[in-house]
């Protein structure tokens, strides 16, 4: 991780204490749309790097969409699954 939360390992710890979930469904939904993105991304890094090649306008216009999906699906998937007190 980039930038951890100064008590994210608090927060893994009260997940594990108090057996918090997320619903296979959103799983789901996190590995089709996150997974995919990512794979294109490390796609066109990877052959960029092991290449030793620049990266291409093309290319990072690409990148840049798929970070850009990513974030687009996590609003989308956070604003179905939050409860209306959390709002």
């Amino acid at each position: 991780m980039s930038n951890p939360l100064s008590n994210e390992q608090e927060i893994y710890e009260q997940i594990i204490k108090e057996n918090i979930t997320i619903h296979p469904l959103i799983w789901e939904l996190i590995h089709h749309h996150i997974g995919n993105d990512l794979y294109v991304i490390n796609l066109i890094m990877g052959s960029t790097v092991l290449d030793n090649e620049p990266l291409s306008e093309e290319n990072a216009k690409k990148v840049l969409k798929h970070s850009q999906e990513i974030e687009a699906f996590l609003k989308k998937l956070g604003k179905a699954t939050q409860s209306q007190k959390d709002v």
